[in-house]
């Protein structure tokens, strides 16, 4: 029986830990534009300094067995290099 691969969805967030960015909690999402709201919401809100909207193909999703993740949007500070994995 074959696994069917699952087009997960989530947002990571970053926030402050003693002067520094450090990721925060990570939230799944039903859809794309609901993780880029969630996100642009979080750090609109000052719930975190910074937030990524991503997707990610999950093929076996009890070993983490999948994709690379693909950044579909990111807001506030977020880590150097996240905004170079951007698709466009």
């Amino acid at each position: 029986m074959s696994l069917q691969p699952v087009v997960a969805h989530s947002v990571q967030l970053f926030v402050l830990v003693k002067g520094r960015l450090a990721q925060g909690g990570l939230m799944d999402c039903k859809g794309a534009a609901e993780a880029c709201r969630v996100a642009e919401d979080k750090v609109r809100l000052g719930r975190a300094i910074g937030a990524a909207a991503f997707t990610r193909t999950v093929v076996d999703p009890d070993f983490d067995d999948g994709g690379e993740p693909i950044t579909l949007a990111i807001f506030g500070t977020v880590p150097p290099g996240l905004a170079d994995q951007l698709p466009f």
